[in-house]
């Protein structure tokens, strides 16, 4: 029986079923399951490199995944300045790698003498038993004479070197290791590489937000040092000549002739020649070296499985670890609350995030978002395939994302592949440890779902019937018919104001109501109720407002303007703010399906965002240029002005390819 990690139901394994989507006995598996061909689970398990990387990062926060300790450490491969320089077995390579060029070259041979029978042209040397072999063989007589015999064979010795020995099978399999090795440590050192282009502040500017270019650099200050990209360099360099030098010797003479089956113990024999040579000597030190620091030991079955459900749950840790430095990052601060913790922001509503049994992480707030850790690259599956299993995982009430390692899948439907949820849909969200913007995209992805679900209801009605008429206009808040409605928290002098006509009113209604008993005449009890709710309502009843006018970018104080619609409660109204500080604009829009969503507008981005989205891949719009300085997705056309609604898909323009096509379900460019 197999359960599904996605909703933890238990049932047959489907025809083509996601790589570390389910469990067999409660263990995680991939594309090694006994009884499952490889060609039914789409996609594989990660490269060693990414699953080393996550296992390394996990070690450094600890045993326990403490809210603090992820926060403080930041999700990026671990190491990197000291993986840069060279490693032992780098070092050793470029001591003696000249003895095992020599060896290859000028190898030592052995003579080899073998004795057959061969035609009388080929024979070059005969031995002295040769005529007693002749004269005994008339097979090999061509012919009789009177007075000797003609030999058509005879035999004869042959002469050759002897390529295959123990010491030269040492040599030629070193090179075979040491190439594998080389090959492995240049891709490690390339995503080094990668990741400080992906950082270079000079580089990033061209195409995208300083600010996002602020953040990455300096999430990278703390992890690399001031001379790695040199190091860097020199070492690849110092490989690749080292790799190019190796390669030669795969046509070296002692290559070509000792044969490629032939096989050698890991533990060498203290031949003479290994210990005596001086340059076999350096070919045997050099092996040991390999044997200490580059070689893998063979794994068994269980051992193979054991390593895979140590990786699984290092990814588990890892997926924990992007959320909490998003939320971090975003402001919130978190405080331990059963199992989990409760999150907790000015100006928003608090959410709980948990971690299930099967490492999927959940964040509650009005509604709940599910981040299902899969550890396995789904870059090389099919698509189509794997759009049908990220559509089968839609829930009613939960957002639902399948987080998974390396790039990004290649679907047809390009919001589910880069982790833009529209109208709830499951999505797909690629990041690794050597991504250099997955914190920030993963940052992006709570921040939109957060504007949607973690802000209070806008804007605060409260029902108060027969109150007073309110004198005076005011841009706060209003009362029409039986609703009051704030638009907007009240300034200090604003509150006054009203709490001064509230006391006033109050108290004339009160005397009115003592005349009234006085003269022994009935008076309405409902004015005066309505303004003691009306006196709470004053107290705290606007609070939820609170924030509106704080700049999300800058976080300074900005001017709220209020648009109260025209409905008498308030349901057409929206909002719109803008900071003085660093000119960024952000609200509410109203969509033709009747949403009210939030968009944010970045002041001064440093960048030409509308030529910056157009250059921008699909895929990586506006991740590539915002970074995580949205709530809703802006419309590549027109981005300064158009937002996608998270609920339909549409932008207000309805001009660009990729947002109607999200309503009909296809995918597309922008």
């Amino acid at each position: 029986m197999f359960v599904a990690r996605i909703d933890g139901a238990a049932g047959p394994l489907p025809k083509l079923a996601l790589c570390d989507a389910w469990l067999a006995d409660g263990q995680r598996f991939g594309d090694e399951l006994a009884g499952v061909a490889p060609e039914d689970v789409l996609g594989r398990w990660p490269d060693e490199l990414e699953t080393d990387a996550v296992v390394r990062l996990a070690e450094t926060v600890g045993e326990v995944a403490t809210w603090a300790a992820c926060a403080t450490t930041p999700p990026v491969a671990q190491k990197l300045a000291e993986r840069a320089r060279p490693q032992p077995l780098d070092l050793e390579i470029a001591r003696h790698l000249q003895h095992l060029q020599h060896v290859c070259h000028k190898p030592r041979l052995h003579l080899r003498v073998e004795e057959e029978r061969l035609p009388v042209s080929r024979a070059r040397r005969t031995p002295v038993r040769a005529v007693a072999e002749l004269v005994s063989h008339p097979g090999d007589w061509e012919h009789r004479t009177l007075r000797s015999i003609q030999p058509s064979r005879v035999l004869a010795r042959q002469i050759e070197d002897e390529w295959n020995l123990y010491e030269n099978r040492v040599a030629v399999r070193l090179v075979d290791h040491l190439l594998a090795y080389l090959a492995k440590r240049l891709e490690e050192l390339r995503k080094i590489k990668e990741s400080l282009e992906a950082s270079d502040y000079s580089r990033e500017i061209r195409g995208t937000s300083y600010r996002r270019a602020g953040r990455i650099s300096e999430l990278w200050s703390t992890t690399l040092e001031s001379k790695t990209e040199e190091e860097l360099s020199r070492t690849m360099k110092r490989l690749e000549l080292a790799q190019r030098d190796l390669q030669t010797l795969l046509d070296a003479p002692l290559y070509l002739h000792v044969p490629r089956r032939e096989s050698v113990a890991l533990a060498l024999k203290p031949t003479n020649i290994l210990v005596n040579d001086p340059n076999y000597r350096k070919v045997a030190a050099l092996w040991r070296s390999w044997v200490k620091f580059g070689h893998k030991h063979h794994e068994t079955i269980k051992q193979r499985a054991a390593r895979r459900q140590r990786e699984a749950l290092a990814w588990d840790r890892f997926v924990l670890h992007i959320v909490t430095r998003a939320f971090t990052s975003l402001g919130w601060t978190a405080t331990e609350a059963g199992q989990g913790w409760s999150l907790s922001k000015n100006g928003w509503r608090s959410v709980q995030v948990a971690v299930g049994a099967n490492g999927v992480v959940r964040v509650t707030g009005e509604r709940g978002v599910r981040f299902v850790p899969l550890c396995a690259d789904l870059a090389s599956a099919d698509g189509d395939a794997v759009l049908e299993q990220v559509k089968a995982a839609d829930h009613p009430r939960d957002d639902v994302v399948l987080v998974h390692v390396g790039r990004a899948a290649s679907l047809s439907d390009v919001d589910r592949a880069s982790g833009w949820s529209i109208g709830r849909r499951a999505v797909l969200f690629s990041c690794s440890p050597w991504g250099i913007d997955s914190e920030e995209r993963m940052t992006r992805l709570l921040h939109g779902w957060m504007s949607r679900t973690a802000v209070p209801a806008y804007p605060v009605t409260t029902t108060i019937r027969a109150m007073p008429d309110w004198p005076g206009r005011r841009d706060w808040a209003r009362y029409e018919g039986e609703h009051l409605v704030a638009f907007r928290a009240p300034k200090d002098h604003e509150l006054e104001d009203a709490r001064a006509w509230a006391v006033t009113k109050s108290k004339a209604l009160d005397a009115e109501a003592q005349r009234a008993k006085a003269a022994k005449q009935a008076f309405a009890l409902a004015p005066r109720e309505a303004m003691t709710a009306f006196e709470k309502f004053l107290d705290g009843g606007w609070k939820p407002l609170v924030g509106l006018d704080v700049c999300p970018i800058c976080s300074a104080q900005g001017h709220v303007e209020t648009r109260p619609g025209r409905r008498s409660d308030g349901s057409d109204a929206t909002w719109w703010a803008r900071c003085a500080g660093c000119s960024s604009q952000w609200g509410t829009r109203p969509c033709a399906c009747g949403t009210r969503y939030r968009v944010l507008i970045v002041g001064d981005p440093g960048v030409n965002v509308e030529a910056a989205a157009h250059d921008a891949p699909a895929s990586e719009w506006p991740d590539r240029v915002l970074g995580r300085d949205v709530w809703a997705q802006p419309c590549a056309e027109s981005p300064d002005e158009q937002f996608r609604c998270p609920e339909c898909g549409r932008c207000s323009g309805g001009s660009c390819l990729r947002c109607p096509s999200r309503s009909h379900e296809h995918g597309g460019g922008r």
